[in-house]
């Protein structure tokens, strides 16, 4: 029996690769940083209530900042 040829092609076909996945900023951090920064800017306020949207959004701004991200 004669073992079948394969074709082996040394270049890749760039369409084919996988694209690497993009990612915002914010998921550089977890939940559970964005949460403390954000409990944080709660406690800085005088703990008022119904901003935990807005101290979320502010955590998350302030994280992305501090590793050079807009």
């Amino acid at each position: 029996m004669s073992k079948p040829k394969v074709q082996v092609s040394q270049k890749s076909d760039p369409s084919t690769q996988p694209k690497p996945l993009q990612t915002d900023s914010a998921s550089t951090f977890s939940d559970d940083e964005i949460r403390a920064r954000a409990y944080q800017i709660y406690e800085s306020r005088g703990r008022a209530h119904n901003r935990a949207d807005e101290d979320w959004s502010q955590a998350e701004t302030e994280l992305m900042e501090l590793v050079g991200g807009k």
